[in-house]
């Protein structure tokens, strides 16, 4: 999230989106930064980009669960709802939870959707935040940019 903040006006600002779609956190969990230091960032991202590009819609997506850092997951659930609480309330701001399709019936994290290295994600993986994906933005989308385009006059 550090970075996301840090490099905002090269990644963001600087191609003027009407929208952005948001993944930071699990690194930030694995380096022992606290879920509120994360979440206060996530904060100071939002202001820096809202301070441009008021209209900016931001999509952040949830820590994902991993197998391999499984042992982090209570500081990502406490992340993710501090960083899900901060987008009640605003409209230019939508959580996007990929935690509840990722998890198997047990409770525990799917295994079949990482790679090897039991952190990073298969092509299945990365097919399941599509799904949970596409439809959001879709409907979000389709809704904001039909709100955005000014009424055509009418002809004389």
């Amino acid at each position: 999230m550090n970075d996301a903040l840090f490099f905002v006006d090269r990644i963001v600002i600087k191609y003027r989106p009407r929208a952005v779609v948001l993944y930071e956190g699990d690194n930030d969990i694995n380096a022992g930064i606290a879920p509120k230091k994360i979440a206060e960032t996530f904060k100071a991202f939002v202001a820096a980009v809202h301070k441009q590009l008021p209209e900016t819609r931001i999509y952040v997506m949830s820590i994902k669960p991993s197998p391999s850092r499984w042992s982090l997951w209570p500081k990502s659930v406490e992340t993710n709802s501090l960083i899900k609480a901060a987008c009640v309330g605003n409209k230019q701001l939508t959580y996007v939870s990929i935690v509840e399709p990722m998890m198997a019936s047990d409770g525990k994290v799917r295994t079949d959707i990482f790679r090897f290295d039991r952190l990073h994600m298969n092509a299945a993986g990365y097919g399941l935040w599509r799904d949970v994906l596409k439809p959001i933005l879709l409907n979000k989308e389709t809704v904001a940019t039909a709100s955005e385009k000014s009424p055509m006059p009418a002809e004389q």
